[in-house]
């Protein structure tokens, strides 16, 4: 379908009051407004503008943010100019609001999505014996035949050029690579293909590897938004990177008009600020995804239809583990690290651990001496302490999840417990003030493998429990692309360094 990327030029009102400017220019994308008047300010925060583009196609702007507005004069006339930024501009044969569920599916790619795929056996180069190709020409000559007069075209004559050494470029037809059924809808990655017909430039076959999500029901915008950030947030775990959103497209309720095939409309999803977050645009190799929907499909669609699944509970510590896990080495970094752990459900994580008798009989005790002190701040404080006798601690929640990275491979990870005390002690350290463990910004190598652990033991911890098999991506990955591949090569090396640094 007809692209609107860097769109810059007009835009008119559905009710041809206001004529102006559209912009798409993801986080500078905005929209003028200008008319006799200005438009009505809306009441609430996000509002919906539903105009014509300069080639006719209707472009609903939509959860638009008002920017501000400019009188300006001409003589005795006067125009009014509003301007506002749009969060989404969706281009298509119908208008669309924010707040209708009209959306069947979302089909989307992204730069670096051939990452997790080999394609070895959907797109091959072939050489062939040369009476072969002669005889696939021939076959493939019939076929054009039979549609020419099924339909009264012209025939083109059979005179084939065939050298000594053909070479063939081959796509398999394979269109569905994986897919998976989720309580939210159909799951899947698709091959779409193009390709021209030959000149004597050459001739090649190029792919788009396509993530889509068919929904049970039709969905609003958010809510198809908010699907399509928890697939991508699986793929940039599996990649170690955010990935740039490369186009998205939406398939409607709303039928087709005026065509041979009743199909569904299609429109552009332009999504002002998808890429803010992205700033790094290097490849993994394929060796080291954590996935492989080609190399192990039957994992790959267990893991993505529990990730997809388990959102309402695991959405909140993911979204915290991603905006420590992409961002820079620091105090925020291995703050956020922690907090993940203590968002974790009960589900996934201990909440109580219960004291034995001696702890229980002490806590008692204390309570009945502190009942007969004047009511103070610190005497309240005390009393909430005790309160928490019996609550799991972050380490302990800390070492649950290290656990189970432990028990599939624990060979690989000697004393994983040991840089998760230290962890969680200088996050500890940052929000409580507690003491160091040694100097975080003087050994920046061992603070930066203590986040890591923190990182990776969240990560794989959800990962296993979703049916993740992390023995084997370890026999498998042999490279440094992927920061856990990177975390298990130098695990020995930082294990050693912590060592002799906590030991001093």
């Amino acid at each position: 379908m007809q692209a609107h990327d860097q769109y810059n030029g007009v835009f008119l009102t559905s009710d041809s009051q206001f004529a102006g400017h559209l912009s798409i220019a993801g986080a500078d994308s905005l929209v003028k407004l200008i008319g006799k008047s200005f438009w009505a300010k809306p009441e609430t925060q996000y509002s919906d503008i539903h105009g014509m583009l300069g080639d006719g196609r209707k472009a609903s702007l939509l959860d638009c943010v008002f920017a501000g507005q400019t009188q300006h004069r001409f003589d005795e006339n006067a125009q009014f100019e509003s301007t506002f930024f749009p969060n989404y501009v969706v281009v298509g044969e119908e208008f669309i609001r924010s707040n209708e569920s009209v959306i069947r599916a979302v089909r989307y790619h992204f730069k670096n999505i051939a990452s997790l795929l080999s394609g070895h056996k959907t797109f091959q180069s072939l050489d062939p014996d040369p009476d072969y190709v002669r005889r696939l020409l021939e076959e493939d000559h019939k076929r054009s035949v039979k549609i020419a007069e099924k339909h009264g075209w012209s025939k083109r004559p059979f005179e084939p050029e065939i050298g000594e050494h053909p070479h063939l470029l081959y796509f398999s037809g394979v269109w569905e690579i994986i897919a998976a059924d989720t309580k939210l809808g159909r799951i899947s990655l698709t091959n779409r293909t193009s390709h021209g017909m030959g000149t004597a430039a050459g001739i090649g076959i190029d792919n788009k590897v396509t993530a889509n999500i068919e929904f049970v029901e039709p969905k609003t915008l958010e809510a198809a938004v908010r699907a399509l950030c928890t697939l991508h947030g699986l793929f940039e775990l599996s990649l170690g990177r955010r990935q740039r959103y490369r186009w998205i497209e939406l398939e409607l309720t709303h039928r087709t008009k005026g065509e041979e095939h009743n199909l569904h409309q299609t429109a552009r999803l332009y999504w002002s600020l998808c890429n803010e977050r992205v700033d790094d645009d290097s490849k993994t190799h394929r060796v080291d995804v954590l996935l492989a929907p080609d190399r192990r499909p039957g994992e790959f669609a267990t893991v993505a239809a529990g990730w997809m699944d388990g959102v309402a509970t695991m959405g909140d510590p993911r979204e915290r583990f991603a905006t420590a896990f992409f961002g820079r080495y620091g105090i925020n970094r291995i703050v956020g690290a922690a907090n993940m752990f203590d968002l974790l459900p009960e589900s996934h994580a201990p909440k109580k651990k219960d004291p034995d008798a001696l702890l229980r009989a002490a806590v008692e005790q204390c309570r009945e001496i502190f009942k007969t002190l004047p009511d103070s701040f610190a005497k309240q404080s005390v009393f909430s302490a005790l309160g928490r006798v019996g609550t799991a601690s972050l380490r302990d929640k800390v070492y649950h999840q290290a656990d189970k990275v432990i028990a599939p491979v624990g060979y690989k990870f000697p004393d994983l417990h040991l840089p998760c005390k230290h962890a969680v002690m200088a996050r500890n350290h940052y929000v409580h003030g507690s003491q160091a463990s040694f100097d975080y910004q003087e050994h920046f190598t061992e603070f930066a493998f203590i986040t890591d652990t923190l990182e990776f033991v969240f990560a794989a911890s959800d990962l296993l429990d979703l049916g993740w098999d992390l023995e084997s991506w370890i026999g498998e990955a042999r490279g440094m692309s992927h920061p856990f591949s990177a975390y298990i090569i130098n695990y020995p090396e930082n294990m050693r360094r912590l060592k002799a640094l906590v030991s001093k």
